[in-house]
This record gives structure tokens, C-alpha cells and sequence, in this order.
């Protein structure tokens, strides 16, 4: 490898390694509401709704395999992914949603864009369904559900956000359930 493909790794894990790191002060309250959120939502016998749309699709699958994979001795969240490619949605998409969607179930949304235009459809289909709202998202307000504040220069960091944040999700519901 030659010292100018070097630099340009390097510089971009350092850009990734700083976003990381800048977002704990937004990221952290989204996080400790959401997985309470989440905590109750299973012991409660809820269903977790993973819901994206367009380049998010494959976050959504990502984040609900994440959350049912069990950890250790926590057992896995009920969670289901529900994507489109379409850029906000197909019909089937939102059928899909509305006939296996139950009162208290949550709908975590991610959207990574920076209008967040789909994650307030998300959020304006929860309020009709009686479901409780987390989003990955840039800052939106969630009365009784929670945002998960993803800031960033891009679309791709926001991305890697999301990613991260699923993953804490876990460690974090495990935390709460077993006292660790």
C-alpha cells in the first residue's frame, strides 16, 4: 500500500472515529428512553415493527436481527423488519404494516436522511395505530416515544450511527434485564 492510500484510510476512520464520538451527547437520552421503551415493550409482550424505506431497507433488517439475536442469558426481542425500496413505501409496505401492527407495539423507524420526511410518516402512522415511536433519526418530537438523534455531515455516517445504536440498544436491554 502506497503512503496516499494509507492517508486516505486513515483519514477516513478518523472523520468516522470523531462522528462516533461527538454523537454520545445526542445519541445518549434517545438510547436510555428507547430501551426502556424497549424493556417494557417485551416484558409486556409487544412486538418490536422495524420499519425503513429506500437506502435504509437493509438498516431495518439489520437492526431487527440485531435486536432478536439473544444475548448471553437476555433472551431476543420480538422484532420484524418492514422495508420498501421505494423511497417512502409501496402500498404492501404499508398494508403489510397496518394488519400485523397491535395497540403498544413499538414502530422503530430509521431514517437516515436529513429531511426525515419518511420517519414523520412513520410517526404520523404510529399516532393512528396506537403504537409507541422510537426513531433513528435526525431530532424529531416523539410525545411517549423517544428519538435516537442521529447527526452527522452525511447520509453514510448517519448510517454507521443507526448501525451502532442498535447494537447498544441490545447491550443496554440486556443491562436492564439482568441487573448487569
Amino acid at each position: 500500500m502506497n503512503e496516499e492510500d494509507y492517508e486516505r484510510t486513515a483519514s477516513s476512520f478518523h472523520r468516522r472515529i470523531e462522528t462516533i464520538a461527538n454523537a454520545v451527547d445526542t445519541m445518549a437520552p434517545g438510547l436510555a428512553a428507547a430501551t426502556s421503551l424497549l424493556t417494557q415493550a417485551m416484558l409486556d409482550d409487544r412486538k418490536i415493527l422495524v420499519c425503513a424505506c429506500g437506502r435504509d431497507a437493509s438498516l431495518a433488517s439489520h437492526v431487527a436481527v440485531v435486536l432478536r439475536t439473544p444475548m448471553d442469558a437476555a433472551p431476543a426481542l420480538p422484532a420484524i423488519a418492514f422495508h420498501s425500496d421505494n423511497d417512502s413505501g409501496d402500498a404492501s409496505h404499508w398494508r403489510d404494516l397496518r394488519t400485523l401492527s397491535r395497540d403498544g407495539d413499538i414502530l422503530l423507524c430509521i431514517d437516515t436522511r436529513s429531511d426525515i420526511a419518511v420517519a414523520r410518516k412513520y410517526i404520523q402512522f404510529a399516532q393512528t395505530r396506537n403504537l409507541v415511536a422510537i426513531s433513528l433519526s435526525e431530532k424529531v418530537e416523539l410525545p411517549g416515544g423517544a428519538c435516537i438523534e442521529l447527526h452527522a455531515e452525511d447520509q453514510d455516517l448517519r448510517s454507521e450511527l443507526a448501525f451502532m445504536a442498535s447494537h447498544c440498544l441490545r447491550e443496554h436491554i440486556k443491562q436492564m434485564l439482568l441487573g448487569e
